[in-house]
């Protein structure tokens, strides 16, 4: 898969995150910063050269997803207490997702971020990016993409 961003072709998807019985395409330029395979939820972040990341994680089948998101939200209000959240329902892919879209202030800088969460036969996945603002309109088809590839990997089970 390859895309122009600013000009430039540049190929955004050649890394490949297999694990947590999950599996994603993620630019190869981007880090993986967190991962958690032991405990629930599992989890993993990877993260641009700049301030985007998308952070993923995995809870047993069946868990209620409106709970999950509302504590990604309490825990993004404990260091941002200021957000302005607006309910959000999206495909991805052909998957119909649930969540949020979030907006805080970070010093003098508008961060934007969407918490996403579908249920699939094997797992309940949430997922959280954000970036600051300007970055945020470069990177969010990086974001779907991401997600999508999520996607296409677990509805294909």
């Amino acid at each position: 898969m390859s895309s122009t961003i600013d000009g430039n072709r540049e190929s955004l998807m050649p890394a490949l995150y297999e694990h947590l019985g999950i599996r994603f395409y993620y630019p190869e330029n981007w880090s993986l910063v967190d991962e958690e395979l032991e405990a629930w939820p599992r989890s993993v972040t990877v993260q641009s050269e700049e301030t985007s990341f998308f952070s993923l994680h995995v809870y047993p089948a069946q868990q209620a997803m409106g709970e999950i998101i509302d504590t990604v939200i309490d825990t993004i209000r404990e260091v941002y207490p200021e957000l302005e959240i607006l309910e959000a329902k999206e495909k991805v892919g052909d998957v119909p997702a649930q969540g949020v879209d979030i907006c805080f202030f970070f010093l003098d800088l508008l961060v934007e971020a969407k918490i996403r969460a579908v249920q699939t036969p094997t797992f309940t996945l949430v997922w959280h990016y954000q970036a600051e603002t300007r970055e945020f309109e470069k990177m969010e088809p990086v974001f779907q993409a991401i997600a999508t590839s999520l996607m296409q990997t677990q509805v294909a089970k």
